[in-house]
């Protein structure tokens, strides 16, 4: 059984490809870099959706098109209370990058208490066999904005997360402290729940 992930983030390959393979042992796990230049280039997945679960599905079924099997898609975003829920599905194009991302947040949040500056990541993942019946999962984890940027690992908003108030943020984590109970961990181990009844030959949804 192959497993195809509609992402051309780096960071996203690499955190799906570490628990993926850690809990289906046997299964061959592609990402976009894997396919040859030709199908690179067809694949276009424009995120015009108003939630997560709309974006996961255009980038699954954009990579659909274009391979056999099983695709699975990731759509996340990160929501801070006091702003609304800002940036939420717009999280990648909240500024120009990862950093001006990081630190319009900070800004919007000078002064404010640990109260007040309560977030959460979120991550949907569609998964589609042969391009159809979808499955939704969601993944979330809570936590606070740190007063500053901290660490280098990660990628995105992870250098001012903080799962603890006043503890580490996912940027001064090594990947394997992170990956045990992110967002993302929780969403890829219902996949992995759903997957392994797949290759089982129970094609049963499991919630």
């Amino acid at each position: 059984m192959t497993i195809y992930l509609a992402t051309e983030n780096a960071g996203k390959i690499r955190e799906m490809e570490a628990i993926l393979s850690a809990a289906l042992p046997g299964v061959t796990i592609k990402s976009m870099a894997d396919l040859d230049t030709a199908a690179r280039a067809q694949y276009s997945a424009e995120e015009t959706g108003t939630t997560y679960a709309e974006n996961a599905l255009i980038k699954a079924r954009a990579l659909s098109q274009l391979v056999d099997g099983v695709v699975i898609a990731d759509d996340s975003g990160f929501e801070v209370e006091s702003l609304g829920g800002e940036p939420g599905v717009y999280s990648a194009r909240y500024a120009e990058n990862d950093g001006a991302r990081c630190a319009k947040i900070i800004s919007s949040l000078s002064g404010k208490p640990a109260e007040q500056r309560r977030a959460k990541f979120i991550a949907c993942i569609a998964i589609l066999t042969n391009g159809k019946n979808p499955v939704f999962v969601f993944g979330r984890k809570h936590g606070f904005v740190a007063e500053a940027p901290r660490g280098q690992s990660g990628f995105g908003y992870d250098p001012i997360f903080c799962p603890k108030a006043g503890g580490k943020t996912w940027g001064e984590m090594p990947a394997e402290e992170k990956n045990a109970d992110s967002h993302r961990r929780r969403a890829l181990d219902l996949v992995i729940q759903y997957l392994a009844g797949v290759v089982k030959g129970n094609t049963q949804y499991i919630p």
